[in-house]
């Protein structure tokens, strides 16, 4: 995936599942920055994204260490990121809306690279095999292929367009305003 499709996915993603724990990434623009951040950190490892060329050296360290997509595409990765925001937003408040944002945000980008036809090792260092969801390699989508990412970026609008409430409202007052009457059960 390219970085605009991590930043749209990321987005939609994390709007969706943060949701649930009635957070409006939309109602910020620190929870807007934090997401976009958050959906490229993996890629930190490669000297060409955004982040790469912003912290260069750390970039160009991890590449001729790791190589792209191998530490910082792993489950090791998010923990001690998550971990490390946890720690800090205890640090200055009780509440972890940030944590809550940085975790799906990375997980979003685990997600869509999980989509290539490469995959990512999400159990790296302990497996280093690649972790696909769609197991038929034809199914999955090539990085740079310009009419899979249009098509992904384009489902990533529709699908962030028609949440608007969802996002506005939180999962649970949506879920409540469309089944919580007693004529939905019947």
């Amino acid at each position: 995936m390219t970085g605009t499709n991590h930043i749209a996915g990321g987005l939609v993603f994390t709007g969706i599942f943060a949701s649930f724990w009635d957070v409006n990434i939309f109602s910020d623009y620190y929870y807007l920055g934090m997401c976009v951040f958050g959906s490229l950190l993996p890629d930190i490892d490669h000297t060409k994204t955004v982040l790469g060329k912003m912290f260069y050296p750390l970039a160009k360290w991890l590449d001729r260490n790791y190589g792209h997509r191998t530490i910082t595409h792993s489950l090791v990765f998010l923990i001690v990121v998550v971990s490390i925001s946890c720690f800090i937003e205890s640090s200055f408040s009780d509440d972890f809306t940030f944590s809550i944002i940085i975790f799906f945000s990375v997980f979003s980008h685990f997600v869509l690279d999980m989509v290539t036809v490469q995959g990512i090792p999400l159990l790296y260092p302990f497996k280093r095999n690649p972790c696909v969801i769609p197991g038929n390699p034809q199914s999955r989508i090539r990085t740079n292929d310009k009419r899979a990412e249009s098509i992904a970026f384009f489902l990533f609008a529709v699908i962030g367009l028609s949440c608007q409430s969802l996002f506005a409202n939180g999962f649970w007052t949506s879920y409540n305003r469309s089944f919580g009457t007693i004529t939905h059960a019947f």
